[in-house]
């Protein structure tokens, strides 16, 4: 670590030990799921934070490890080393590289039971998540080689069994390991239709969640 990233990071620690109650955000398929920890104790040698647990937090550290919070308009990540009801052990704070807080669109996880598929030209994808502002895929590689990466494509999106027309481009195939890829597509046309379709797809899911979450807490 850098001799300024360091102070940086000691100075964030202080701020810390100041406030106690930390307001952090999980993401559970997608939605961003506030709550609030409570230091517990910090050691230094080791560079762990212990929190006493929020069980808001608790179904979203099951999918992830990375809790975010914002200090002086920058976003850190906590990374969870271990938790339970009682107990969340962290790393100390890193500065974030993605920008999920920062989001303009609140974008969802796909259900199994009402799945959204995506078709581009005659290939037909299951959604892994979706937005207003866009569609994420998760496919093998082999079923990627006719799509270029800054090119844009008529779609067919299928919500609800409903079959609705987009267009979008491509804006990134990463590797997702395993011989599979993720493609990051942006929408670039939307009817008002289409888009209230995918709203109101984006809402129910967040229904859903909240339920879950709910019941968890009780």
């Amino acid at each position: 670590m850098k001799v300024e990233e360091n102070k940086s990071i000691w100075k964030l620690i202080g701020w810390l030990k100041k406030i106690k109650n930390l307001d952090v955000v999980a993401f559970y398929q997608e939605v961003p799921i506030k709550g609030r920890i409570e230091i517990s104790d910090i050691d230094e040698k080791l560079e762990q934070i212990i929190w006493k647990a929020d069980k808001t937090l608790i179904p979203p550290l099951k999918e992830t490890r990375h809790l975010y919070f914002k200090y002086n308009d920058e976003v850190f990540i906590l990374t969870v080393i271990a938790y339970d009801s009682k107990e969340i052990a962290t790393s100390f704070p890193t500065l974030a590289l993605d920008k999920k807080l920062n989001r303009s669109y609140v974008r969802v996880k796909t259900s199994h039971e009402n799945p959204v598929t995506v078709q581009i030209n005659d290939l037909k994808f299951n959604a892994d998540d979706i937005s207003e502002a866009g569609v994420g895929i998760i496919t093998p590689k082999k079923d990627t080689k006719e799509l270029q990466e800054g090119a844009e494509y008529d779609l067919k999106l299928s919500i609800k069994g409903e079959e609705l027309p987009a267009k979008g481009v491509i804006v990134y195939i990463r590797d997702a390991g395993s011989d599979f890829v993720r493609i990051g597509i942006k929408f670039t046309q939307l009817k008002p239709r289409v888009q209230d379709k995918i709203v109101k797809y984006i809402m129910d899911r967040q229904r859903e969640i909240a339920k879950k979450i709910f019941l968890f807490k009780s």
